[in-house]
This record gives C-alpha cells, sequence and structure tokens, in this order.
C-alpha cells in the first residue's frame, strides 16, 4: 500500500495465523520452508546478537525436529518466535499473498490500549460486543495474555501489544502457544459499553469478509471499503478531529487554538499525492500566518522519510509561536524520523505532546522478504541501523548519517496518551492538553 523508499512500515508488517489445512503439508515441504529460513533468512537478518542468533538457530531446529507434526498455525508460532529473538519491530513473519491468510478468525477486532484491551468493530451475532472491554481470554487476564503472546513479536511492548491482537485473533494461534484448547474457537470474558459482565464462547468465522485494514485504520469507526455487517464500537458521526477523514492520508485543518497538520503516511497514497500536501501546507501556513501550529503524527506509521524531511525541518522557523507535536504508540518508522527531524530543528520552540512512540531510538529496518516456498509466509529481514538518540557512527550498516537527526529525545513534555476510557467517550487527550498550554478550555 505505502512506498517503502528508505523505511520499511508498521502497516506491512502484518502478522497473521494460517489455518488448520485441509490438505495437511508434506514434512518434506515443511523441512524445505525450514531450510530456506536456514539458509536465506538467518544470514541477512542483522537485528540479531550473537547469542540471539544462535537461539534463534536452535529454535529452528526443534522446528526441523518436529516438521511432520507442525500445523499450519504451529509453524507459524514457531518461525514467529524465531524473528522475535532479533528483538526489532522491523523484523519478524508476514504474508504477503492469500495463500498465507488464515481461513478463519475472530469475528472481532481488537485494540490494545494503554488501560483496556476493547471490541473496536464486531460483526453478526457478536455486535453487541462492540465496544466492551476484554477481562479474559481463556481464563487469562490481558496482562497475562500479554505475558504468552509477546514472545511472538520484537521490539517495544508499546508496539507487540498494537500487533499482537492480529495473531490472538486468528485460528490456531493460541491453541499453538499451548493458551487455548481449541483452535477455532475462544472463550472470553468482557464487560459490555453498559457495565454488564458476560462470558462467551466465541468461534472463528471465514476469513473473506473480513474487514483488513491497518492497526491504526481500526480506531475510526468509518466503513472500511467492501465492509459489511461490522458494528464499530464508536459512532462515526461523533469522533474527535484526529479520527474524521479517516481515509485521508494527510489532512490540514484550521482549529481555534492554531493551524492542525495530521500525518498518517509519509509516502504518496492512492489519489493522495504527499507533494501536492506540503505544499498546500506551506502556503496556508504563510498566508495564515497561525499563532500555533499542531503536527499530528500519533498515526504516522511510516513511508518514505525523504518525502517529509525538509518540510519537518523548515516548519518550526516557519511558525512565529509554538508548534506542539503530537506522538504515540502508533508513531512508527519513518514517522519517529519525522517527529525527530521536527523536534531537532525546532529545540524549546517544540512541544511534545502524547506517549512514548512506537519503537526505539535505537532500532534496524531496510531490508527484503524470504518468501517460503510451500506455506506462502514470508520473514522480513533487516539491514540498516538507526541511532536517533546517540548516533551509531561506525558501526556496521549506521544510516544516520543520512538523515542526521541525532541526537534528540522524543519523550513528551506532557503526558497524555490516548486511553480506552477517552476513546470510548469521544475525547482526545492529547488536544486537551495542547488547549490548555495554550490557555484555551477543553
Amino acid at each position: 500500500m505505502r512506498g517503502i523508499a528508505v523505511l520499511t512500515l508498521a502497516g506491512v508488517l502484518m502478522l497473521a495465523g494460517l489455518a488448520e489445512a485441509a490438505t495437511p503439508i508434506s514434512r518434506e515441504a515443511r523441512l524445505q520452508d525450514l531450510a530456506q529460513v536456514r539458509a536465506e533468512y538467518l544470514p541477512k537478518e542483522m537485528a540479531f546478537t550473537p547469542t540471539t542468533r544462535a537461539a534463534a538457530e536452535a529454535r529452528l531446529k526443534t522446528l526441523e525436529a518436529r516438521a511432520g507434526r507442525l500445523t499450519p498455525s504451529d509453524l507459524l508460532v514457531g518461525l514467529a518466535e524465531v524473528a522475535a529473538l532479533a528483538d526489532n519491530a522491523h523484523s519478524g513473519v508476514r504474508y504477503h499473498t492469500p495463500e498465507a491468510l488464515p481461513d478463519k478468525r475472530l469475528p472481532l477486532r481488537l485494540i490494545w490500549f494503554p488501560d483496556a484491551l476493547v471490541v473496536a468493530r464486531a460483526h453478526g451475532d457478536a455486535a453487541d460486543l462492540a465496544g466492551a472491554r476484554v477481562l479474559a481470554v481463556e481464563g487469562l487476564s490481558p496482562d497475562a495474555l500479554y505475558g504468552r503472546v509477546r514472545v511472538l513479536l520484537g521490539g517495544k511492548e508499546l508496539d507487540r501489544k498494537k500487533r499482537v491482537t492480529e495473531l490472538i485473533e486468528s485460528e490456531g494461534v493460541l491453541k499453538s502457544l499451548g493458551v487455548a484448547q481449541d483452535a477455532d474457537a475462544l472463550t472470553l470474558r468482557l464487560r459490555l459499553a453498559d457495565g454488564r459482565k458476560v462470558t462467551r464462547r466465541i468461534a472463528m468465522i471465514p476469513q473473506a469478509f473480513t474487514p483488513t485494514a491497518e492497526f491504526e485504520r481500526l480506531w475510526a469507526p468509518q466503513a472500511l471499503a467492501g465492509e459489511t455487517g461490522w458494528t464499530p464500537a464508536l459512532k462515526p458521526d461523533a469522533v474527535p478531529l484526529y479520527l474524521r477523514d479517516a481515509d485521508r492520508p494527510f489532512r490540514l485543518e484550521t482549529t481555534p487554538v492554531g493551524l492542525y497538520l495530521q500525518f498518517r503516511s509519509n509516502s504518496d497514497e492512492d489519489g493522495f499525492p504527499i507533494a501536492d500536501f506540503l505544499k498546500a501546507a506551506e502556503a496556508r501556513i504563510a498566508a495564515d500566518k497561525p499563532a500555533n501550529l499542531i503536527v499530528d503524527l500519533r498515526f504516522d506509521i511510516g513511508g518514505n522519510l525523504l518525502t517529509t524531511l525538509d518540510f519537518m525541518r523548515k516548519l518550526p522557523s516557519a511558525m512565529a509561536g509554538r508548534t506542539y507535536l503530537l506522538v504515540g504508540p502508533y508513531t512508527f518508522s519513518a514517522g519517529i524520523v519525522s517527529a525527530a527531524a521536527l523536534e531537532k530543528s525546532g529545540g524549546d520552540r517544540v512541544v511534545i505532546v502524547g506517549d512514548e512512540v512506537g519503537d526505539r531510538m535505537r532500532f534496524w529496518s531496510e531490508g527484503d522478504n524470504v518468501r517460503l516456498a510451500n506455506s506462502k509466509l514470508a520473514l522480513r529481514y533487516t539491514n540498516g541501523q538507526w541511532d536517533l538518540g546517540a548516533g551509531c557512527a561506525g558501526e556496521p550498516a549506521c544510516l544516520d548519517h543520512f538523515i542526521n537527526v541525532n541526537p534528540v529525545s522524543l519523550e513528551p513534555d506532557v503526558r497524555a496518551p490516548l486511553t480506552a476510557k477517552a476513546w470510548l467517550a469521544g475525547r482526545d487527550p492529547g488536544m486537551e492538553a495542547v488547549m490548555r498550554l495554550i490557555g484555551t478550555r477543553p
């Protein structure tokens, strides 16, 4: 979907389970895929340390010993564990072909907020669960569940929680982890929007009519293309500014406290050339001379950092007043670099509001996918290193010199996380914090 000229995207790191195949794949086919991982993925993944590489090789050897007994979800879980040992958010298992998609998935879409695991969308007979808080899955609290599934992903905890919901929803994954008894149904304990607590045994449904989207798009209640039969937790006509026009990657709005710029991408999207938007934003700033600028990167999951790098560097100097930079766990990849460029250029004139960004300041990206011949799964390896905090000059594959935004910290000056409580109430803690800083009543 989004261009990957320099940094890869969080959004294309879509992790999912494979369906329990009607026709089992032979032991020889499994061994062929695992041999591909050993020959083509492990040597190229530079995010491994010597210790974690040895652990990944040992885990792969265990899978090879079980090759004839591996279900599709066993293979997915095993390979996810191998890649997760690199502890790098840009690395891991992916699927790029319908043949690798799960046949079934829960009729729910989940979002993991700082304060709760919430049903963001529910399908058909499960419609009454939209907006419910998940209290337990297969008898495990959300915290205990995360303790079991975190081994499938690398990176910061905030980002793992963002992405792991897709695995939890997928057929067979929790069974392969030893969390669930069955592959095709899960028992959930929930607190409904009206306060009632219920326990439901929820069967997986065919994947064919499941809405697909980047993780951040599920926050907005507006229907996705081709989406039918799904009930969102929020009402589409009662959402705060940051969730409006959900399918527009770039937005420019005049607000009572300043000019609001929102980036959900750093690349051209279908029908939305990013260069045209940047020109329009520059012209508006020059014409309106706004007293304050709000740059919302909370759902900027990345793309081509070069498209916005100079724009972000110039923004603070174009303003007479302050620039308020909104960031959070979905700020990722090129979105993090954009935030770093703006912060370094503006210094004390930039006020960071929100939550921690979705990746560490030191990470690996770039690379390519190794596509497995039989399962059709792919493993993304990374071979370009970044350190936005301290720099990595002189270290292997360091790319810092391309952008020169370090040293920088993106720790918020004002904490204003997007919580489940605020989201369900249609509030925006980040904009409310900005309004308080400017001296306007939220």
